[in-house]
């Protein structure tokens, strides 16, 4: 293989990809506009759940002086949720005309009206049952069945399918189980019963991580899975447009036709489609670096990855990058057309994303198995090494390498023999029409018979029969011919 011939092929690749405007867009446009745009996004969408104001309805709020508060006008209490997300729309349920009081059923109907993201029901004479079962209490009457006061349960009225409705459930429960130990403390207050005898000890948890490994498990599950679909589509398009692309344009010929052999042909494409492909994952890095670092300043639980990570991502980017390139060329080589070719895009990422997503599920480890599988090791090495366990990851290091590397050697066998295969390359055959197959087959037919041919084939055949049998099969010796072959007999005996 001349390496001179691979060198001008992916100069003059290399130049044709710089003038596609699609290719240049999918690999620098796009990924330096993508994430700065996410991040407007996520402070907008950030602002807008902030500024907007959950409806709530309050059937019966309770007004018991020996309750905390709970509501002050159109908000929840200031000991109770200080945000004001929640806009409370009060309205009394306490009174002795029945007409007047509100039922399960109209607390039904007015969710149902969509004037409210949730309802909250308080059934009639709550506050008096509460002052009675608090007097008992109080009294130390004995829990007799016939004297025992049960408080009527809260209700809480949500539409769970849809978001604004949970949203508002999740802070308005939080808020009502607040309200309810706070009742709990000061009854146990009220009963000279100390609050630590409901709960006598405390579960203490004493972290072992280190400072830093909490961020650092959570982008080792992010980051590998970003640089495989990195990869995947930068060298994608542009494989697609090498081999897909010339054939629309009708270079491709052109260039079976020069002196270069075609594996130097597929090296030359190889090395174009790759540089692209780590071009792109390296741009994709660098753009999510700088606007992560905008947003995580404003998610104080969110830090960020490891100064290390960044240099692993790069070393792993190399073999990556080179195995995607070899399958995208591959797949590309049989594409008659651009728009066929984009729809090989779908079945890969169906094959690709379910080997990256296995690391991911629990109890997946990084042991010898699970790095003899195709991408699943390498992402369980990149997890193994960004949470900071390189001696845990060092043996399984060349496993993986060489099972990525094999894999990317026979993808590259598969490239070759492709364009070793016109038919194949070009794929003309699959233009399927009846006629067309009908004037093949009889143009392909084979040589028939003529009739000189099938007398030499008989005279051969009476002559194989004559030296076997002594005769042709099928005759019969007459009486003459019988009669002097005994007389020659017998002159011989004389």
């Amino acid at each position: 293989m001349n390496w001179s011939n691979v060198k001008l092929i992916v100069l003059r690749e290399t130049r044709d990809q710089l003038r596609d405007r699609r290719t240049l867009f999918m690999i620098v446009v796009l990924p330096v506009l993508l994430y700065p745009l996410l991040g407007m996004g996520f402070f907008e969408l950030s602002q807008l759940i902030g500024q907007r104001d959950f409806r709530v309805l309050v059937l019966g709020a309770p007004k018991n002086v020996e309750l905390p508060p709970l509501a002050d006008r159109d908000r929840f209490s200031e000991t109770l949720y200080p945000s004001p997300l929640l806009r409370l729309t009060v309205e009394p349920n306490d009174s002795a005309d029945p007409k007047v009081r509100r039922d399960p059923a109209q607390a039904r109907r007015e969710m149902h009206s969509g004037d409210y993201d949730l309802v909250v029901y308080f059934p009639p004479n709550f506050s008096e049952q509460f002052a009675s079962y608090h007097q008992s209490m109080l009294l130390g009457v004995e829990r007799d069945p016939k004297l025992d006061v049960q408080v009527p349960n809260v209700e809480i009225y949500p539409n769970l399918a849809k978001e604004s409705s949970r949203t508002a459930y999740d802070l308005v429960y939080n808020v009502l189980a607040h309200w309810r130990d706070l009742i709990g403390q000061r009854n146990l207050q009220d009963s000279h019963v100390s609050p630590a005898a409901v709960s006598p000890f405390e579960i203490a948890t004493l972290d072992l991580a280190q400072e830093g490994q909490h961020q650092a498990a959570m982008w080792s599950r992010i980051l590998p899975f970003l640089l495989l679909i990195w990869a995947l589509t930068g060298a994608f398009y542009p494989a697609i447009d090498l081999c897909a692309g010339e054939k629309e344009r009708g270079t491709l010929e052109t260039l079976l036709c020069s002196p270069a052999e075609r594996i130097e042909i597929v090296w030359g494409k190889l090395i174009t489609v790759m540089a692209f492909s780590l071009a792109t994952a390296v741009l994709n890095l660098a753009s999510l670096s700088v606007s992560g670092s905008l947003v995580v300043r404003h998610i104080p639980d969110l830090g960020s990855p490891p100064g290390l990570s960044v240099v692993w991502l790069l070393v792993a980017l190399v073999p990556i990058s080179a195995l995607f390139s070899a399958v995208c060329l591959a797949v590309a080589a049989l594409a008659r057309s651009t728009k066929e070719g984009q729809h090989y895009l779908m079945p890969l990422v169906l094959i690709v994303t379910p080997l990256a997503i296995l690391p991911m599920a629990p109890g997946v480890e990084l042991t010898l198995g699970n790095s003899l599988i195709p991408l699943t090791g390498m992402v369980l090495v990149l997890r193994t090494i960004l949470e900071g366990n390189l001696a845990d990851a060092w043996p399984y290091i060349a496993p993986v390498l060489a099972v990525t590397l094999g894999c990317c050697w026979l993808a590259i066998l598969g490239a070759v023999k492709l364009f070793d295969s016109e038919g194949i390359l070009f794929r003309e055959a699959e233009l399927w029409s009846l006629r067309l197959r009908l004037r093949r087959a009889w143009l392909e037919r084979g040589r028939l018979p003529t009739g000189r041919m099938a007398e030499s084939i008989a005279t051969w055949s009476r002559g194989i029969a004559t030296r076997l049998f002594g005769s042709q099969p099928g005759t019969q010796s007459t009486p003459a011919s019988r009669t002097t072959t005994d007389r020659a007999t017998l002159r011989e005996a004389d």
